[in-house]
Order: structure tokens, then sequence, then C-alpha cells
């Protein structure tokens, strides 16, 4: 039901104190992704020596464990069932234009990343240009930074209302509260100008409605649903979502340590010292006093050492062993490998010597993970295209549960154990068009191939058709037709 503009400001005000406080968590989880982390178990002293040289280096892998789940994570079309066992639907080709028009299939790999990397990332809907005559809708991914999704009291799913906050380049900063029935559009003045952020709860200025007229500031919302849904990476039932390099921050931490010491340590004392006794110190034919200049004793191609002093002897320490360091080093990578299953072969720079079995076992757990993520990441897109058809008026699909999100296959294979299985499959039965979709092809090449049989078939039967007439077939029939050829359904 339709709300008075201070419970709006009320609603507002709620969901804004949320997003604040997620604030902190968020850019952190972020300048990690990034590599924009500190020496966490660096000493002062350590630091006040050193901390300039590391100052912008980072050997940063909580990229690799963000980036190896979400790059497998690819939606290639819908499917909105009809409850009819004996009519099985068909990829969608109105979900297909939608999905193409608003450019998803790039930017739900956007979508992907941002909730690996903060727990969290939106997806909003509306109409590209709602005063035209047929309304199409906009499909947009958004950040944690700025939107929040609010639910029912004990609903993991039924939203109650969202809220997208933005700063404008006019001075201004900007929300726009999303419910069921209507939204409503603020503005402020920005609390200070010299860019420190400040929570809301002191921000001085207040949410004003933006524009001059009452249809400026609230607008009715014809789908009766929340328009925004939001991504959860790692759901939970009480706990918040998590980024998928939560656990490994420590780990990472200490692994830019250790590999700041072994690079000072590189610096001190991976060359050899020379040393020297019994060497007679040349004196000052002046005073008499011994010359100890450093730089007699810095060696060169053109320079050599001599010594009157038969006793004399020279030699060199050893160089310092960074052996203990690379041991530390890879087991710290194997701890973050084990935890986020991530293969072992990403935090490799050279593979040797391992079999193809030994591959597919090491990205098991990788390939299990993203399984998990496609089924509750495939109920968000399914909303989000349900939202896409009410924006168009079409309410048969856009409130029908039987949607369903065709993934592309998670698990990679070379195309010869790919192939081979889809032959396989074909042995037993399983129809053309299920075979060319296990096979990777999005269902708009499915429906080109599949024309492109049609006419293949059309052109052989009609090659056979004159050939057993004595006739030449018609110029577009080609002249190496085989005489008789089966060919797929």
């Amino acid at each position: 039901m339709p709300v008075t503009p201070q419970e709006a400001l009320q609603i507002t005000s709620v969901l804004e104190q949320e997003l604040d406080r997620r604030q902190v968590n968020i850019t952190l989880w972020n300048n990690i992704y990034k590599g924009n982390q500190n020496l966490g178990f660096a000493t002062d002293r350590f630091k006040a020596a050193f901390g300039g040289l590391f100052e912008g280096f980072s050997d940063n892998w909580s990229e690799v464990v963000c980036d190896a789940p979400s790059e497998r994570l690819c939606p290639v079309g819908f499917r909105f069932g009809t409850g009819d066992e004996k009519d099985p639907p068909a990829a969608d080709k109105g979900a297909q234009r939608i999905w193409q028009a608003s450019n998803m299939d790039a930017w739900s790999q956007v979508a992907h990343t941002e909730a690996s990397v903060k727990a969290r990332s939106f997806v909003l809907v509306w109409a590209d240009d709602p005063d035209a005559d047929e309304v199409e809708p906009e499909i947009t991914v958004e950040d944690a930074t700025q939107c929040i999704v609010a639910y029912e009291p004990g609903s993991r799913r039924k939203r109650k209302a969202a809220l997208k906050r933005f700063d404008g380049d006019d001075g201004y900063q900007y929300a726009t509260l999303y419910l069921r029935d209507e939204l409503w559009k603020w503005r402020r003045r920005k609390g200070t100008a010299s860019g420190l952020i400040l929570p809301s709860s002191l921000v001085l200025t207040k949410w004003e409605p933006r524009g001059d007229r009452p249809d400026q500031q609230r607008i009715d919302n014809p789908l009766g649903r929340v328009p925004m849904v939001e991504l959860r990476n790692r759901p939970r039932l009480i706990d918040d979502p998590t980024p998928e390099h939560r656990q490994v921050i420590p780990l990472q931490a200490a692994l830019g340590k250790l590999i700041a010491d072994m690079i000072t340590a590189s610096e001190a004392g991976a060359f050899p010292a020379r040393w020297g006794t019994g060497i007679d110190l040349p004196k000052d034919p002046i005073t008499g006093q011994e010359i100890d200049d450093p730089e007699l004793w810095k060696l060169a191609v053109n320079k050599m050492l001599r010594a009157s002093n038969p006793q004399a002897r020279f030699g060199n320490f050893e160089a310092a062993d960074l052996s203990n360091f690379v041991a530390g080093i890879t087991l710290l990578t194997e701890h973050i490998s084990a935890l986020s299953r991530t293969p072992p072969t990403y935090f490799m720079g050279k593979i040797q010597n391992v079999s193809a079995d030994a591959l597919t076992a090491a990205e098991a757990g990788l390939t299990s993970k993203c399984r998990i993520k496609t089924t509750f990441l495939g109920e968000d897109w399914e909303e989000v295209l349900r939202l896409a058809f009410l924006v168009k008026g079409d309410t048969k699909r856009g409130n029908n549960p039987l949607a369903e999100t065709i993934w592309r296959d998670v698990e990679y294979r070379t195309e010869a154990q790919h192939i081979d299985a889809v032959l396989k499959k074909k042995a037993l039965g399983v129809p053309w068009r299920q075979l060319m979709e296990d096979a990777g092809y999005t269902p708009t090449q499915i429906d080109r191939m599949e024309a492109m049989l049609e006419k293949d078939a059309e052109r052989a039967g009609r090659a056979l058709a004159f050939g057993g007439m004595g006739g030449e077939p018609p110029e577009d029939v080609p002249a190496d037709v085989p005489e008789a050829e089966e060919v797929p359904a």
C-alpha cells in the first residue's frame, strides 16, 4: 500500500544506516582484491626501514581466488516452463532478446565478479523509456556500495524495499527508494567539500524531494514488486554473505610479509661478501698513517687484489640462503588453494608431468563450488527476467515459477574430452538439441545450426529426387551431395 512522504523518509533512513554499516568491510575487501594491502605482520622497525621500498609492491592471490569461480559462471539462456510434461520448454527467444538488448552477456560477468569480491551485487530492472509506445526493459548491474535490499521479516526471498544512493557531479547526492507500489526520489547537498565521507547520521543536510513537481518525487511502480534483485555470494541462513577471499585474507597478508622479507634478505645478503687477512694497508708518504680507502677494495673486471705479505689470505662468505623463504611461501599458497578450493595449477607458473586425470581431480573442488553457485545465482537471474517481462506487460512469464537459467558448463575439459562425452550421450539416446547444449553451444547457435541442418536436408532431398529421374539437380544443389546420408533431426 502507498506510504506517506514521512514514512518514505523513515524507510530511506533505516536502509541508509545499514548501507553505511557495510561500507567499511566492502572497502576493505575491494582494496585487498586490488592488491592495496599493507604489511600486516611487519614490525614498526621494519616499516620504518623498508616501508617505502614495498609501498607499491603486491603479490596478490586474492584476485585469483575471486576470479576463479566468477569466470566460469556464464548464463547463456532461459526457459519458461508450462507445467505440461508433454510440452518441454525450449530456450525462450524473448528472454534472450531482452538479455542481449541490455548487454547482459557481458555485464552478468561483472555482477558475478562484484559479488565474489564484495559479497553482494545488485541488478536493477526498469523501463528503458517509460513514455515509449512499446516499453522495453533495461537491466543494469549496480554496486554494493550504493545499493541495499530489505526483506520481509522472516523471509529471505520476499523483497520489501530497496535503496540506491549515489553522488552526482552537480554537488548533490541522490537516492531512490524502491517499494512494491511506488518509487520515491530524493536529493541533498553533499555534506563536505573536502571529500570526507560521513555516515548518514552525521550529515547535516537532509533529504528533500527531487524536482519541483510532485510527480518527480513519487512514481507509481506498475510491476507490483521491488525492481531490484540482490545477488549474494555464499549466502547463509542468519549470517551475512561473505566474499570469496575472506578466509584467505590473513594468509595473503602473511604471504606478502614473507616475500618482503625475502626481497630484503636478497638485497642484503644474496651477494657473497669478501674478506681478507694479513694484508698490509698502504701508508701515506707524508703522515705515515695507513690508508683505509674502501675504493681500494671494490673489485671489478679491470681490478685485482694483491698483498706483499706471504701470510695474506682472501676468501668470501656464503650468500644468504633464500630457500627457507621459498618453502614458507609455497606452504602459504598451498593453504590458500586448499581453503578457497582454487586449483593448485592456478598458483603455479608451470606444470610438468601432470596427467589429464590429475588436473581434473585438482579442479573437482572448484567445479563443485561453481555448480552450487549456479543454483543460487540462477534463482536470482530468473527473478530478473520475470521483472523484465513484467515491464513489457507479459504477466504470464512475469509470474511463471517454472523459469530456469541455462548455464555454460562450469567444468573445463579439452575439446576431445567434451565431444567424446557428447557422442557417448548420443549412444544413450539423448536428443540432438540437448547434445548441442551439453557441447557448450548457446540457444542462438543451436537455432542457427538447426536451420542450417533443415536447409541441408532440403538440398539433399532435391538432389536425390532429380538424380532418380535422371535429370540434373537445380543450380543451388551441390554436385558432391552423397547418394544417401542420414541427417540429424
